[in-house]
């Protein structure tokens, strides 16, 4: 089983494979924009990161078809959560107040990815949130900075977090990664 993984010039990607190598998981890093076959993979995760000015429109048309392309189980992450919900018209803001460090987030239901679960201790960096959710996502948690946590797709095999599960020193958020790697697994044994 492999995973993609796309680089958003992610602070924490090197936390993010060492997850995926902790959990024995083959994967390859690309960069938004190259041509993939999605096929290969198992699963893919849409890092968190940053979308380079100059070329803001044309990756998120290109994040917007292959999010409309894959049939693989996605975990799309933090930037990749507000790509996600930009494909599907949902609106956005930036915070008053930046969420940086450990939160704890609470589930209003449970979440595939973290089942058994009603609130996990995660570590957030972000300036931004999305306001809705359109289309066949759903919300399952919130922080009492942002009311939308932890993503899925009412059809499809697609999950997206506002916080890094990634990084995990003294929290839960690798629980997240590892549910979703054994996903991918179920998916395509």
């Amino acid at each position: 089983m492999k995973i993609l993984v796309l680089n958003n010039r992610s602070e924490t990607l090197k936390e993010l494979l060492e997850v995926l190598e902790g959990l024995n998981v083959a994967y390859d890093v690309k960069q938004p924009m190259e041509t993939l076959n999605l096929k290969a993979y198992a699963g893919l995760i849409v890092s968190g990161g940053i979308i380079p000015g100059k070329t803001r429109r044309e990756h998120l048309e290109w994040y917007c078809r292959l999010y409309g392309l894959a049939e693989i189980p996605v975990l799309a992450i933090c930037l990749g959560l507000r790509i996600l919900g930009h494909c599907h018209g949902c609106r956005m803001r930036r915070l008053s107040l930046s969420e940086v460090g450990l939160t704890w987030i609470r589930f209003s239901r449970e979440y595939p990815l973290a089942p058994g679960r009603s609130e996990l201790l995660v570590y957030e960096n972000h300036d931004y949130e999305l306001l809705d959710l359109k289309g066949p996502f759903e919300n399952y948690a919130s922080s009492e900075t942002c009311k939308i946590q932890a993503v899925k797709h009412r059809f499809k095999p697609f999950f997206a977090v506002q916080f890094h599960p990634e990084v995990g020193e003294g929290n839960d958020g690798p629980l997240v990664l590892e549910n979703f790697v054994k996903l991918c697994g179920r998916l395509t044994s």
